[in-house]
């Protein structure tokens, strides 16, 4: 690796239970929870969006699936 690239990971946390600023997650369950009720209602949305019964409203989409995107990411790190 890289001096370049192994400079990339020095703000990453420390330890998997670890915030990116440092702080300690002793019990990531209503994080996990919280993120899947909000993943369950992005997807709704989302799929509400992509119907017919709504004229395309294609940024939103897109808006819709990043956010989807980072939630997902976030929950499959903290379940690491």
């Amino acid at each position: 690796m890289s001096r370049g690239i192994a400079s990339l990971d020095l703000h990453r946390p420390g330890a998997k239970r670890e915030t990116a600023n440092g702080v300690p997650l002793q019990n990531t369950y209503w994080v996990k929870k919280k993120l899947l009720q909000e993943l369950v209602e992005l997807e709704k949305r989302l799929k509400l969006l992509r119907s017919d019964v709504l004229p395309a409203d294609y940024s939103m989409i897109q808006t819709y699936r990043e956010m989807i995107h980072s939630r997902t990411m976030f929950f499959l790190e903290l379940n690491r």
